[in-house]
């Protein structure tokens, strides 16, 4: 395993090229450096995963913030035009 600070350092290479070209960093680096690409990539991975899971759970409650909008709307004039 790499020193953190190496490491470190490898990733924020991996950060300034990019997740695509990356995947060219292992296969030419040598045994050491291929990890941190590999965990970078999952890392990332996760990371997309978990803002995709958070914005679809945004979506739905706002989805259903706005039914229960509409319902309540509903009763309201359904409520006036009973007086």
């Amino acid at each position: 395993m790499a020193e953190p600070e190496v490491e470190a350092a490898w990733r924020a290479e991996l950060e300034r090229i990019g997740e695509k070209q990356s995947s060219d960093a292992l296969d030419s680096s040598s045994t050491p450096k291929k990890q941190v690409p590999l965990r970078w990539l999952g890392d990332e991975v996760e990371a997309q995963r978990l803002r995709q899971e958070q914005a679809h759970h945004y979506l739905r409650w706002t989805f259903l913030a706005a039914i229960g909008a509409v319902i309540a709307i509903l009763i309201a004039e359904g409520l006036t035009l009973l007086h």
